[in-house]
């Protein structure tokens, strides 16, 4: 988990309210409990676990709530599986039957595939 700053973590608990938007606020609250109250609502079992590990326990909690911190949560990881861009080029280049008659290794492989009644040496 990244860690992040102690200010940033401060800011996006109590995140600023503006002017213009105090009357929207205020009845979002009054259906809804507060930010700040979410932050310090703790049980006897997860203030146990919380001061051991420090404000990135409350931080970890809060990552579903507020879409500012999950993105800065997330910063760190990228989508997988995008690595293998498959080419026939690259690939007979280097596992094809040239490439494996070049060199001493290459012939001891398909000496042995051939000893086995491979149906393809190589690609």
């Amino acid at each position: 988990m990244p860690r992040i700053p102690l200010s940033l973590s401060r800011l996006l608990a109590r995140p600023p309210t503006l002017p213009f938007l105090a009357p929207r606020a205020a009845a979002a609250t009054s259906s809804a409990p507060a930010f700040s109250t979410l932050l310090h609502r703790s049980t006897p079992s997860a203030s146990r676990t919380s001061r051991a590990n420090g404000p990135l326990l409350l931080l970890a909690g809060l990552a579903a709530r507020s879409p500012i911190l999950s993105m800065v949560m997330q910063a760190r990881h990228r989508s997988r599986g995008t690595e293998y861009q498959p080419s026939q080029r690259k690939r007979k280049r280097k596992h094809g039957f040239l490439a494996r008659k070049r060199s001493l290794g290459g012939q001891k492989i398909l000496l042995r595939r051939r000893a086995k009644g491979r149906r393809f040496l190589t690609h």
